[in-house]
């Protein structure tokens, strides 16, 4: 009982450094995140915050792998809440809803992230192992493989054209790019996704 204390304890206090570490990055860039920094943000000493991160990479390593792992929990959530389980592009579903419903905190936190891993491509492990994951997940939904990657590769490029402020689609286009690619994912053509969505049935996102 003890130990199990112990244990939900550091958690928390790693959860608390790393969203202090997020703090520091959106308030003062790359350049202001330091130990003393994130220590002062987070309420605890350096040695405490030393002991769970020893070094800024190790910080910047926590604050990507905890933004992997919400992806993965918004994924596995939309997947679970899907309006028609069972199917073979509810997993596609999930990724397009996860993917481009994110906050503008982190969206705000990619482009400095993405600037620490281009000098340490170390801390990128997290990522491209989930991304292994997840490419698996896509060849074994069900759906046809050429078309996942199609959509995929479309998500991920809004999403990269966003985090980085690069010219990218405004409302009501970008909703109706999003709309679009859910309805690939149920076979439905151009000209059968727009007929029902003038007739009501179009999907909302």
């Amino acid at each position: 009982m003890v130990n199990t204390q112990k244990a939900k304890a550091r958690s928390q206090t790693r959860e608390t450094i790393v969203q202090a570490t997020s703090k520091v990055i959106l308030e003062k860039g790359l350049d202001g995140l330091t130990l003393d920094a994130v220590a002062k943000e987070a309420g605890v000493s350096k040695g405490g915050l030393l002991y769970h991160f020893p070094s800024k990479e190790a910080l910047i390593a926590g604050t990507i792998a905890k933004l992997v792992n919400d992806h993965q929990t918004a994924l596995q959530q939309e997947f679970d809440r899907d309006e028609d389980p069972g199917t073979p592009g509810q997993w596609v579903r999930a990724y397009i809803r996860s993917t481009l419903n994110y906050s503008k905190q982190v969206l705000a936190l990619i482009a400095p992230l993405a600037q620490a891993a281009a000098d340490n491509p170390d801390l990128l492990e997290p990522a491209l192992a989930i991304d292994k994951q997840w490419q698996q997940k896509l060849e074994e939904s069900g759906f046809d493989v050429v078309e996942a990657t199609i959509i995929q590769l479309a998500v991920d490029g809004l999403w990269f054209a966003e985090s980085f402020n690069l010219c990218g689609p405004e409302e009501p286009l970008r909703s109706q790019v999003i709309e679009r690619l859910l309805a690939m994912t149920y076979g439905r053509g151009d000209g059968d996704f727009l007929r029902q969505g003038r007739q009501g049935d179009k999907e909302e996102y």
